[in-house]
């Protein structure tokens, strides 16, 4: 589907913040994301697209469904990353992981599956994709999907504050009720993962979540904002202490707020996480 003579990768990232903003997780870390992704395409030499149409029947996240089908026209893979996602300052390109004979890359999360105590066939049954970090190919199936999800309505949540439940969940029962379309999914190492699993060489810190408990003081809160923005601005390498930093861009700003994203073992944390050291 992709025209030929173009470059071959986009990569996709926008960031809305809400009217209704209780946390820092798109004013402050969204804004940060944009940055952090036009460094990376700069380096990579990946078009990168941050300027995308939001409809206005629906939440924003849906919006990356109609941005992948109009970057198909040009380039032969689309990488969407949330703007809750961050790459290191040295994070390699994803040339490793396009594989012509797949449709849909995504994150392997087998850890988190075994963390959780189910095994990873259940994990897979329950998530067979996970969109916050994925690659999408230009082909005639992939259009297909992403159309047929865009259309299942039933998914599309209403309300002052976003559920969290979206355009994933359509894609997911698309492969429930095809499963032989999971053969055109490759799960890989290295693409994505939250602080909790990230590693050296992983592409993209997911830091997921939202309207979580508050536990960080807004003091040290908007100490470690700061520092993490300033890190990113000046193209340097990303703070040590991510899992902080994670908590203060999902934590209810006020502590008043009802807590809808849970708390900590919901991200698998403990007590002392929110504590640890970081480089001075």
């Amino acid at each position: 589907m992709a025209a030929t003579g173009l470059s071959n990768v986009a990569v996709i990232t926008f960031n809305a913040v809400p009217a209704v903003s209780r946390t820092f997780k798109y004013d402050r870390l969204g804004r940060m994301a944009l940055e952090n992704r036009r460094r990376y395409c700069e380096r990579h030499g990946y078009d990168f697209i941050s300027d995308v149409a939001i409809a206005s029947d629906r939440p924003a996240c849906w919006a990356k469904i109609p941005a992948i089908l109009e970057a198909f026209h040009a380039h032969e893979w689309v990488l969407w990353a949330d703007s809750d996602a961050l790459t290191g300052h040295d994070a390699g390109g994803i040339e490793p992981f396009l594989d012509p004979s797949c449709d849909v890359i995504v994150q392997a999360h087998d850890r988190y599956y075994q963390r959780l105590g189910i095994s990873v066939a259940e994990g897979k049954r329950r998530m067979p994709i996970n969109t916050g970090v994925f690659l999408i190919r230009a082909t005639a199936w992939s259009a297909s999907f992403l159309r047929r999800a865009y259309a299942r309505t039933e998914f599309v949540s209403r309300g002052e504050i976003w559920d969290g439940i979206g355009e994933q969940e359509a894609m997911t029962a698309l492969l429930h009720e095809a499963p032989d379309d999971l053969g055109r999914v490759k799960y890989v190492e290295g693409l994505q993962a939250p602080p909790r699993f990230h590693e050296p060489g992983t592409r993209f810190m997911h830091l997921y979540g939202n309207h979580a408990r508050h536990r960080v003081p807004p003091a040290e809160c908007a100490e470690i904002l700061d520092r993490w923005e300033s890190a990113i601005h000046l193209g340097e390498p990303l703070p040590k202490d991510a899992i902080r930093f994670h908590w203060c861009c999902i934590q209810n700003k006020d502590p008043t707020d009802p807590v809808t994203g849970g708390d900590l073992r919901r991200y698998l944390y403990e007590p002392l996480d929110l504590v640890e050291s970081r480089e001075t």
